[in-house]
């Protein structure tokens, strides 16, 4: 017998419940007794028992009363055991009814007692093993509920009729609405074509049931719906629907195409221009004018070197992009750094008359970054304040400290910009067109490749200008902290 069921003897007459204790206890099982139904019930409350044998008539609660507590009021699950001396058909119907496992007539032979409770036993691991299979069973739907809400992707399941019999929180959100018992697939989709799907699906036969995938593009944000069959065994039981966010992938789309298309055309001008010069040549009407020939190769450099530059760049932000480049950050004095940058462009800036000066308040302007990023970033600025300058104009680079930031001024007397044009300044290959910069060469990606590195540092620039009167860009940067 099996040493780990319970039973417990419910019976009026001493003899009677000590002897079912004593023959079961020889074949290993764990007995208590009881007088009457009250002590039952409270022996039943205060402890889990598998088996229970009751006597059918005992003073003040009933057998009968005792099983239907049992198998009414509590939530396990005990094998109830009637004995009764009443040993007719009706009484056992009755008994059954009230919820017994089994009935047991008095007077009866310890063997009788030995057979009735070797099927009671059966019973009671038969409950055993469906408790565990539904406990396993609720685990796994509660792990697999717990997992769908978990999703980043919304999924909807909908029934044969396809009607929507699940929504995870993440679906909710994306089609606005919550789930109900009278949510209709209509209610989900608005679009057609998608409600059509579903149906052509759920429809089909199993093997000609094939995915459907649709992107949502009208709005933010860009969704992407998979539609896929849900197959029960061997026949479709309605279908699922995975919803996607894809708005981040729509927007890199639509990045890349703007970005090609630029590209394209930026270098379409240039490379034209190279080909009607040399066209030009080669048609022989300067052959005697070596001055003229040299003229237009002059030009084909120039816009040889506009392209070379802006491949370049491109080549640049590509490998930045892609994490290819290589960075050493160190502790940097960004005034050692601007002083550098400044001795470079001297002779330019000598050359159009522009003086150059540099003035920083007293203290430590140390960073932490990579030394090739920041001479990017001031070999911009300061070459653009010098291109976009007046003869005879002043470039002034400003350092100074607010809150825990230092700041770095770069202002130019020169020919200024617009509103419009301070608006797109970081855009890539945006350049401002005018009759003035017409012949300031330049790609376009410098200030957006600026903007750029400095986000990379959680640094900042802004831009203030008024036309024909010059422009401060002004660079914020994230001071290194010492103890």
């Amino acid at each position: 017998m099996d040493e780990h069921l319970q039973v417990i003897a419910v019976d009026d007459e001493e003899g009677m419940r000590e002897g079912i204790k004593r023959i079961l206890q020889k074949k290993g099982y764990d007995v208590d007794v009881a007088e009457d139904g009250e002590t039952a019930i409270e022996l039943i409350n205060e402890k889990p028992y598998d088996l229970a044998f009751i006597d059918l008539k005992m003073p003040g609660i009933s057998g009968f009363k005792v099983t239907e507590y049992i198998n009414e009021e509590l939530e396990n699950n005990i094998v109830v055991v009637i004995v009764s001396a009443l040993a007719t058909v009706e009484a056992a119907v009755e008994v059954t009814r009230h919820g017994a496992f089994d009935f047991l007539v008095k007077p009866f032979t310890p063997n009788d007692l030995i057979q009735v409770t070797e099927r009671a036993t059966r019973q009671c691991k038969l409950i055993r093993e469906r408790e565990k299979y539904l406990s396993e069973l609720n685990s796994e739907r509660n792990i697999s509920r717990q997992m769908i809400n978990s999703m980043q992707e919304g999924v909807v399941v909908l029934n044969l009729r396809a009607k929507p019999v699940l929504l995870n929180p993440k679906a909710e959100y994306f089609l606005g609405t919550r789930f109900s018992e009278t949510l209709e697939k209509d209610d989900l989709f608005k679009g057609k074509t998608i409600r059509d799907a579903i149906d052509t699906i759920i429809s089909s036969p199993p093997k000609e049931a094939k995915t459907r995938i649709f992107r949502m593009d009208e709005n933010e944000p860009v969704l992407q719906i998979r539609i896929d069959p849900l197959i029960r065994g061997d026949e479709i039981g309605g279908a699922i629907v995975i919803i996607t966010d894809v708005t981040e992938e729509w927007r890199a789309e639509q990045d890349k195409n703007r970005f090609v298309s630029m590209v394209a055309h930026e270098l379409k001008s240039p490379m034209a221009a190279i080909i009607n010069y040399i066209d030009v040549i080669k048609t022989g009407m300067f052959d005697t004018q070596v001055n003229r020939i040299h003229e237009l190769l002059d030009r084909c450099k120039i816009r040889g070197e506009a392209l070379l530059e802006l491949i370049q760049d491109l080549l640049y932000i590509n490998k930045r992009d892609a994490g290819k480049i290589k960075k050493s950050i160190e502790l940097l004095d960004l005034r050692e750094v601007l002083e550098h940058q400044m001795d470079f462009y001297r002779v330019q800036a000598e050359n159009r008359k522009i003086r150059l000066s540099l003035e920083a308040e007293e203290g430590s302007y140390t960073v932490k970054a990579d030394r090739a990023d920041l001479d990017r970033i001031f070999m911009n600025l300061i070459s653009n304040g010098i291109k976009y300058n007046r003869e005879n104009g002043a470039l002034m680079v400003t350092l100074r400290f607010e809150n825990s930031h230092i700041l770095i001024e770069v202002s130019d007397s020169g020919i200024g910009m617009s509103e419009e044009d301070m608006k797109n300044l970081f855009q890539e290959f945006y350049r401002i067109r005018n009759t003035r910069t017409s012949g300031i060469s330049g790609t376009g990606l410098g200030l957006a490749t600026v903007k750029r590195v400095l986000t990379e540092y959680n640094g900042n620039i802004t831009v203030s200008s008024e036309k024909d009167k010059g422009s401060t860009f002004t660079v914020s940067f994230p001071a290194a902290v010492f103890s």
